[in-house]
């Protein structure tokens, strides 16, 4: 399990509309687990959470589109 291999997921969904299309059914953090294990990534919701906190301190400005608004769209509780 590694933040890198979450930045790089990050990176990968936020400029290729494909992968974030494979996550398009997923509804829980375990699917979401599921999916990008299959891809090649390895890391666990909490990395993948502490790193989306980490990017988004600075931003006060939510855009209706991109990586930020689909990560939201999974029930991560």
């Amino acid at each position: 399990m590694s933040v890198r291999s979450a930045a790089r997921f990050l990176s990968a969904a936020a400029q290729d509309g494909q992968v974030r299309d494979r996550f398009a059914a997923v509804s829980s953090p375990e699917e979401f687990l599921q999916v990008s294990q299959c891809m090649g990534y390895t890391f666990t919701t909490a990395e993948l959470l502490r790193l989306v906190r980490i990017k988004s301190l600075k931003n006060e400005t939510r855009r209706l589109t991109g990586v930020w608004k689909w990560l939201r769209g999974v029930n991560w509780r």
